[in-house]
């Protein structure tokens, strides 16, 4: 019999491209907040505001991969900062609780977390050992990654993703970036000397599968490829891969604060993840630089 795996963020891109690695070897069933999405057979409801989960999608589960997270590029308004919160800890601590009530021992539990815990406007090669930044978005995963450490209470093996800019081409920074490519031009935020940490959806996916069938695999990971890029090699890449001619046009980061305020240290860059750990965990990727998808999509 196939082990069951639950997963959040039923309607988040990574959870959607999950279920291709995972469908064949495992049985899923999701957690959505929207009821349109609920179909009761493998699609269940949970309102974390209000502390309620289907206990339907908790039945028979060996491994819980939690992704939920409402979008930290959204504004930064106290009403968005509190959405942001409930939708990893509060949402993390409601799983926990949820499964101590049921007497529910977890095999797994993989949870979605970030380079943000690393700090805002940080410019440094960092490993999963440099200690948390300052910020209110590094003390946010800070208590995400508490609250998901809860689970060793169950018996859980528990890994944390401290996840980079993933690159996805129907969503995010790459689908963004395209699209004026086709037109023959791009931009690079200035200074664009600054490193940009990226992982390819794909390998990301790959890796939760890889540490679920891993028992080695353990804590908070770095999730980036290993090459070390900055953000104008970055963009010149793709540029090559898409429309080599395309005209770069030069973006002062001062007139992107214009727009995004303090959301402009997520754009600007500077913060190389280290991956060591990944690496030495027997973990290959298949994506190591942006044309080794780009020229094969």
């Amino acid at each position: 019999m196939k082990e069951k795996i639950l997963i959040t963020g039923y309607n988040g891109s990574l959870a959607k491209r999950l279920v291709h690695f995972l469908n064949d070897n495992y049985s899923l069933v999701f957690l959505s907040s929207s009821k349109k999405s609920v179909n009761n057979k493998d699609v269940f409801y949970w309102n974390i505001e209000e502390g309620y989960i289907d206990e339907s999608a908790l039945i028979g589960c060996q491994h819980v991969i939690h992704l939920s997270g409402y979008n930290i590029i959204n504004r930064w308004s106290k009403k968005n900062i509190h959405k942001m919160r409930t939708s990893r800890v509060d949402a993390s601590n409601l799983l926990f609780e949820k499964c101590k009530s049921l007497n529910k021992n977890i095999k797994t539990f993989v949870s979605a977390s970030a380079m943000g815990y690393y700090g805002l406007g940080v410019e440094k090669d960092v490993d999963e050992n440099h200690p948390p930044g300052n910020d209110w978005l590094a003390k946010l995963v800070v208590d995400w990654e508490s609250a998901s450490n809860q689970f060793v209470k169950l018996g859980a093996r528990v890994v944390n993703l401290r996840i980079s800019l993933m690159m996805d081409l129907n969503s995010g920074f790459l689908k963004v970036t395209l699209f004026p490519l086709k037109f023959g031009i791009t931009s690079v935020f200035i200074p664009s000397n600054l490193s940009y940490s990226w992982i390819h959806i794909d390998d990301l996916s790959r890796f939760i599968k890889y540490s679920i069938e891993t028992p080695s695999v353990s804590g908070p990971y770095n999730m980036a490829s290993p090459k070390k890029q900055t953000q104008y090699e970055l963009i010149r890449e793709i540029r090559q891969c898409i429309f080599k001619y395309a005209i770069i046009f030069p973006v002062p980061i001062f007139l992107v604060k214009v727009f995004l305020g303090g959301r402009s240290q997520l754009v600007k860059g500077g913060l190389h993840l280290k991956v060591d750990k990944l690496l030495n965990s027997g973990f290959k990727h298949s994506y190591t630089t942006i044309s080794s998808f780009l020229l094969n999509k």
